[in-house]
């Protein structure tokens, strides 16, 4: 086994074109550098990569390539870049000089950059590299995965129960002759709304996560929208959401009241 070895996961990155190039580029330097060194392995290594999209995947061994199967794709799921001496390759990473850039859209802990060698200076200047341009790619992400996000949400949902059940109860207690109307009716929306709340919480979480994800890959252009796309649409079924609700509510409203007027 190599003597030396650096690692680190990976987190909140967005890589574009450009930014891919640039890693792919920093991978090629160190394998023109262990040329020089003093190492007793066949050091004629390899930078190839793994691109994962649409439900396909390529290897490839060149940069062109790698941008152009990037470029061309709708949804990028996972990039590999690697560098392996043969001695590496023939014995799975075990010996030898190696270095590998795993990034995974949808598993944060498959997200790692380590980088192996004898020779300690090599090791030490190639994670080096790497770590500065991931760095200059660093996306705010994080606090989508945070403990006082998910606080902040949970906290969120319990108000809008609490409003959503007043305004219920304000809509149907007028039309209910009944003894403390306003308070049953309060207490049944809002049983009924912090049942339904806890599978809206996973929902949300995952929506937010997948909106702002650990690793993000943005290679086309039309990305550049998305955003405003995803506003727009978003204040739309808002809106849908509550003139609903509105509906709803004065149609049980009426529906009690013909219940408490007619009787059985």
């Amino acid at each position: 086994m190599a003597r030396f070895l650096r690692d680190k996961r990976v987190s909140n990155i967005t890589l574009d074109e450009a930014a891919l190039g640039e890693l792919y580029d920093v991978f090629q330097q160190r394998s023109n550098a262990l040329r020089n060194l003093p190492i007793d392995e066949n050091k004629i290594g390899v930078v190839h990569a793994v691109i994962r999209f649409d439900g396909k995947g390529y290897r490839v061994f060149s940069c062109d390539e790698l941008l152009a199967y990037f470029r061309g794709s709708s949804a990028v799921e996972r990039i590999t870049v690697s560098f392996q001496t043969p001695l590496a390759v023939n014995s799975n990473n075990m010996e030898g000089s190696f270095i590998e850039l795993r990034l995974e859209r949808d598993d944060p802990t498959l997200c790692v950059l380590t980088v192996s060698s004898d020779n300690a200076d090599w090791v030490d200047a190639s994670f080096q590299a790497l770590d500065e341009s991931l760095s200059k790619v660093k996306n705010p992400h994080a606090w989508s995965r945070s403990h006082w996000f998910g606080l902040l949400i949970q906290l969120s949902g319990v108000f809008l129960g609490f409003v959503v059940s007043l305004w219920a109860a304000a809509i149907i207690t007028p039309k209910v002759p009944m003894e403390n109307a306003f308070l049953i009716v309060f207490l049944f929306v809002l049983l009924l709304v912090s049942n339904i709340w806890g599978y809206l919480h996973h929902l949300i979480s995952t929506t937010v996560t997948g909106y702002f994800p650990n690793i993000e890959f943005v290679p086309t252009r039309k990305n550049r929208y998305r955003w405003l796309m995803q506003t727009v649409i978003g204040g739309i079924v808002v809106a849908v959401v509550i003139y609903l609700l509105n509906r709803v509510f004065l149609f049980v409203g009426n529906e009690l009241a013909k219940l408490f007027t007619e009787g059985p």
